[in-house]
C-alpha cells in the first residue's frame, strides 16, 4: 500500500508523482483522494460521549443477572424456537 498526504494550495494543487514498486506492475492498481478530515469529522465523537447516550436504552423489568440467565438457558436447553403461522 502506498499512501501519501499533502495540502493542496493555489500554487501547489497537482498531486505528486507516485512511483508505483516493481512487484505491481501488470496489475490494476486504484489511486483515490479524498479529503483526510472527512473521515475523522464523522468520529469526533467520543466513545465515552456515544456510551453515555446508551446509558439507560435497554427498558426491562429483569436485572441484568436475569437476562444473563434467561440467555444462558435458551441456548442450552436443547429446545428450538417454534415459529408461529402468519
Amino acid at each position: 500500500m502506498y499512501r501519501h498526504i499533502f495540502i493542496p494550495t493555489e500554487d501547489n494543487h497537482i498531486i505528486p508523482a507516485v512511483t508505483i514498486p516493481r512487484e505491481w506492475y501488470g496489475q490494476e492498481v486504484e489511486v483515490i483522494v479524498f479529503p483526510v478530515n472527512l473521515f475523522k469529522e464523522k468520529n469526533k465523537e467520543s466513545k465515552e460521549s456515544r456510551l453515555i447516550k446508551l446509558c439507560g436504552v435497554w427498558k426491562s423489568e429483569k436485572s441484568a443477572e436475569e437476562i444473563i440467565a434467561n440467555i444462558y438457558t435458551s441456548r442450552t436447553s436443547g429446545k428450538t424456537r417454534i415459529l408461529e403461522t402468519i
